[in-house]
Parts: C-alpha cells; structure tokens; sequence
C-alpha cells in the first residue's frame, strides 16, 4: 500500500487581477504571487476565466467561509 505524503501548500501573497477581450469573449485573468514555507518564490502563471466561472468561484468561497464560520 503506498503512503501519501503531504506537500505544504504554497502561502499566498498577492493576487493580480486583469481583463481582456478575445474575439467578443472578455476573460477574467488571475495570476498570484506565493512563497514556500521555506520564503522561496513560487512561479505561477496567468489563469484565464470567464466571467461566470469567475461568479461560481466567489460563490463557492463565500460559501467556504460562511461554512468555517459556522465551526
């Protein structure tokens, strides 16, 4: 049986927000900034949503939120 070992998650710093059109579509873009728990720079890369998602998304982490307050 193989054990699993868990990676620590990088720390979030910063979040950069852009927009852009691509053909009649606009696109909501995210990119953030993180460390390792060691201070190590993480490289991440620009993710790409449409607006909707981007609604579901902030839906679901209201909802998160509302949940850990609840504990």
């Amino acid at each position: 049986m193989p054990r699993w070992r868990m990676t620590p998650a990088p720390l979030l710093q910063f979040t950069s927000v852009r927009t852009r059109v691509e053909g009649n579509k606009t696109l909501i873009g995210l990119k953030h900034t993180a460390k390792t728990w060691a201070g190590l720079p993480v490289t991440t890369a620009w993710v790409e949503i449409p607006p909707e998602d981007v609604e579901r998304l902030i839906k679901t982490l209201k909802d998160t939120l509302a949940e850990l307050r609840r504990d």
